[in-house]
């Protein structure tokens, strides 16, 4: 009996996990429209108040300016020479791949593509990603936390605190690993990498790449870099909350900004669950759940799933799509010593 090569593996591996991405999209969708009426949606979103929804752009690119100079500060950090300017079509185009393409390709094309065209190494680059998705989670559970607080109305079910709750103990322990043990795991990394090298240069390479990536995420966790991302952080998800706000009150659902951060920070939360590219289904299930919790209609909730998630989708693929195309460089090799590294 023949068995399958890695290549095709790999390949059914794929192929499972997009069936189950696709599915779970698909019982979030049902679950949101199924008791629905679609003439009450059209209603709802023919009577929506348009300058609200200028006043969404306005908040999201408020919140898109600051996610580049995060990134751009992060790189910095890392050891990068490079200008938040410089990081503007690299960071648009990865959202667009992520809006488009399964797995969150951009993600890991900004990772391990883009860099060669910036004069990054990918280790850096790599470093600034997964610290990244560190701060966003730590901050949007804040926002949970801050939103409960601060709304009058707000009242979050047992099994969502204890989620936060770990959520929370376990990204504050990475953080602290990060910020405070990095020194030492690089030097026994080196230990490690002087000890096998003789033996397997592969494995020295793979453990001289792994330091690297600590050693990233330990400059970027600095307490003075800290403090500036998470200042930045704070007016990234206050801007997309602004968006989801402006979504809210332009279909008449009343709603104070407190509630709208707890809405947004849930929301957004829910897009760490596998779905179908552009995170369709948990976000459209996460957003309506949310507005009907806070006293809206569920055409009205309905409605304003799928518009949050169409003002955030359209506008950052139709951007990243002119950036990759106003740039072709980003997808080619540059010859220099940086991308021999990683």
């Amino acid at each position: 009996m023949l068995k399958d090569s890695p290549a095709v593996g790999r390949s059914k591996k794929n192929y499972a996990r997009q069936a189950i991405g696709l599915g779970i999209s698909i019982v979030c969708l049902v679950l949101v429209f199924r008791k629905v009426d679609i003439d009450e949606i059209k209603t709802a979103v023919e009577n929506f108040h348009w300058h609200y929804f200028a006043l969404g752009m306005i908040a999201l690119a408020f919140d898109y300016t600051f996610r580049i100079v995060r990134w751009a500060v992060m790189l910095r950090a890392g050891g990068a020479v490079i200008s938040a300017r410089s990081c503007a079509a690299p960071f648009l185009g990865s959202i667009t791949l992520n809006n488009v393409l399964p797995f969150r390709a951009g993600d890991v094309i900004r990772a391990l593509v883009f860099p060669a065209a910036l004069g990054v190494s990918r280790v850096t680059a790599t470093a600034s990603l997964l610290f990244e998705r560190l701060i966003d989670m730590l901050t949007l559970l804040a926002c949970l936390g801050v939103g409960a607080l601060a709304s009058s109305s707000a009242t979050i079910p047992e099994w969502l605190e204890r989620t936060v709750l770990l959520l929370a103990v376990v990204g504050c322990t990475l953080l602290f690993v990060i910020a405070v043990l990095s020194g030492y795991a690089i030097k026994v990394l080196a230990y490690v990498e002087a000890r096998v090298a003789s033996k397997s240069a592969k494995l020295a390479k793979v453990i001289a790449t792994l330091s690297g990536l600590v050693g990233s995420t330990g400059a970027m966790s600095r307490l003075s870099v800290l403090l500036v991302v998470t200042g930045l952080s704070a007016c990234i998800w206050v801007g997309e909350t602004g968006l989801f706000w402006s979504i809210l009150h332009g279909l008449n659902i009343d709603v104070e900004f407190p509630a709208a951060l707890m809405i947004m920070a849930v929301t957004t939360l829910s897009t760490l669950v596998p779905s179908s590219p552009g995170y369709v289904g948990p976000f459209h299930f996460a957003a309506y759940s949310m507005a009907v919790v806070f006293g809206s209609s569920a055409p009205a909730a309905a409605s304003f799933a799928v518009l949050a998630h169409l003002s955030l989708w359209l506008p950052t693929t139709v951007a990243g799509g002119i950036a990759i195309l106003l740039n072709p460089s980003l997808f080619q090799r540059r010859n220099n010593a940086v991308e021999n590294t990683f």
